[in-house]
């Protein structure tokens, strides 16, 4: 019988210290999220928002995209190539062993630069990519993921090590074989003017923001550009505009600004739009999301989101 690769329990101890309690865990470090359950489930709904990276780390469990599923365990990773719903089932778990894995978001600005300096040079046809895949955990994945889990539980090594930590597993990750098709998505010359908008993002994400604005900014179609868009960032234009709003919106409940006044300042018309976006991201409505956070302190954040 195969045995998880070395360092497996090292992996298993630190997932274990932050899912203590049934559901899903959010960790101080934003798209790092812990889930554990005590006994099988049946199928429940979920949905990928970017790239992710599931690795379980004890029990066995299964993604399924409409009638093809995929299995996974302690020795394989689900990978999901980018915004997607699916069902999920746990399989194995037991008060005594429960399933415990971990989820790492990666960045969409992360994956579109890691993706164009990965991108295949050959001149073979672009297939349609997968919506999510499995893997062999191979001991350089499991290492950056004990390297990011460690830093987690303390601000400065987790502002400045778990980027760079980030990057690196997306680098793996992009580098397989199995994500080859991702790679040769992003090879036809569009990437300058992607990296361009994502930019503009970033520095006006407070503004009215729209598709058709956008592509114009880089003289492209809408349909084109929001198809060029998703090839590269893994994640449609307008989602990627939520995802730097909403993060920014975490960094102002950070240094003390109140939920009320937070969706106006990151482009937000509605605060019920906000408040309903932002749960949806974070697991908890953002005036609980900072008292969570600062009842936690600088120890690790455990923000539940019923199962």
């Amino acid at each position: 019988m195969d045995q998880p690769p070395r360092g497996h329990a090292d992996l298993l101890a630190l997932v274990a210290r932050y899912a203590t309690a049934e559901g899903q865990t959010y960790s101080p470090y934003p798209g790092v999220w812990f889930w554990r359950a005590d006994r099988p489930t049946t199928k429940r709904k979920s949905q990928a928002l970017t790239l992710s990276l599931v690795t379980v780390v004890q029990g066995r469990k299964e993604a399924s995209f409409g009638a093809h599923a995929l299995t996974y365990d302690p020795l394989h990773y689900l990978l999901l190539t980018g915004e997607s719903e699916f069902e999920s089932t746990v399989l194995e778990a037991s008060p005594e062993r429960p399933y415990l894995s971990v989820c790492v978001a990666m960045p969409p600005d992360v994956v579109a630069r890691t993706l164009i300096a990965l991108a295949d040079s050959d001149a073979g046809p672009v297939d349609e990519p997968v919506p999510a895949f499995v893997s062999r955990l191979d001991p350089a994945i499991l290492g950056a993921l004990c390297r990011l889990l460690d830093t987690v539980g303390d601000p400065a090594e987790r502002a400045v090590l778990a980027p760079l930590i980030v990057e690196e597993i997306v680098f793996r990750l992009l580098r397989s074989e199995a994500a080859a098709v991702l790679r040769r998505a992003v090879r036809r010359g569009d990437e300058a003017r992607i990296q361009e908008a994502m930019a503009f993002i970033r520095t006006h994400a407070a503004a009215r923001l729209t598709v058709e604005g956008l592509a114009r900014r880089v003289a492209m179609s809408p349909s084109h550009f929001a198809h060029r868009f998703r090839a590269v960032a893994r994640v449609s234009p307008m989602r990627y505009v939520k995802h730097v709003r909403l993060h920014e919106a975490r960094t102002l409940l950070l240094r003390g600004a109140r939920a009320s006044e937070v969706a106006g300042q990151v482009g937000y018309a509605s605060a019920s739009h906000f408040t309903r976006d932002f749960k949806s991201y974070f697991g908890v409505p953002p005036a609980e999301y900072a008292r969570r956070l600062a009842a936690a302190g600088d120890g690790p954040r455990e923000l539940q989101r019923t199962a």
